[in-house]
């Protein structure tokens, strides 16, 4: 991960606020500019477009999104407790998700901008840990599979799903709590 100057995490967080209130093609980066406090020309000095400035904040994120998810449970002993970290998260951060996402359908040429790398890196890097984290699982003898790729596609699969559902359906049809301990039920040993 690059390391982020402090203006550019400002640029980013106030582009964040706008654009969950507007969306993309409302915003201006003299607006940016404005509510960041600090002048048009310093956007312009780390971002040479706003579809720029979009790309690089949706993939800083991206970036933190997982360093924090990392940071919750490297301090955690239980690879079940882990699993749940990861999930509650996720379930917290739903609306930050699908805005992401709408982001991503946004960019004019996905695949060929760097967006697209970074997409699919912490897409990676989420079913990888998660992977350990259920590898970690059997060999404490607290998860209950021969396979950790088909347990980490049942868990990884199934908890995008629901998200996906529960934005489709306004949070109405699923309760995503459910979902969630259904899946490690699935996966815990039984004594």
């Amino acid at each position: 991960m690059r390391k982020y100057k402090d203006k550019e995490i400002l640029i980013f967080n106030t582009t964040w606020e706008l654009f969950s209130e507007r969306g993309f093609h409302d915003i201006k980066i003299s607006e940016i500019a404005k509510l960041s406090g600090i002048g048009k020309g310093t956007v312009y000095e780390y971002f040479n477009s706003k579809e720029e400035l979009v790309q690089e904040m949706t993939i800083y994120n991206l970036e933190m999104a997982h360093e924090k998810i990392i940071s919750e449970i490297e301090i955690i002993d239980s690879p079940v407790e882990k699993l749940r970290v990861i999930g509650q998260n996720d379930i917290n951060r739903k609306m930050d998700i699908l805005k992401t996402l709408k982001i991503v359908q946004m960019i004019t040429d996905f695949s060929k901008n760097n967006i697209k790398k970074s997409v699919f890196e912490n897409i990676g890097k989420r079913f990888i840990l998660v992977q350990e984290i259920i590898e970690e699982g059997i060999r404490k003898g607290v998860i209950n599979t021969e396979s950790s790729i088909n347990a980490t596609i049942l868990y990884t699969g199934t908890m995008n799903n629901a998200l996906m559902i529960d934005n489709f359906t306004d949070g109405n049809a699923i309760n995503m709590n459910e979902i969630l301990e259904y899946v490690i039920g699935i996966l815990i040993k039984k004594s």
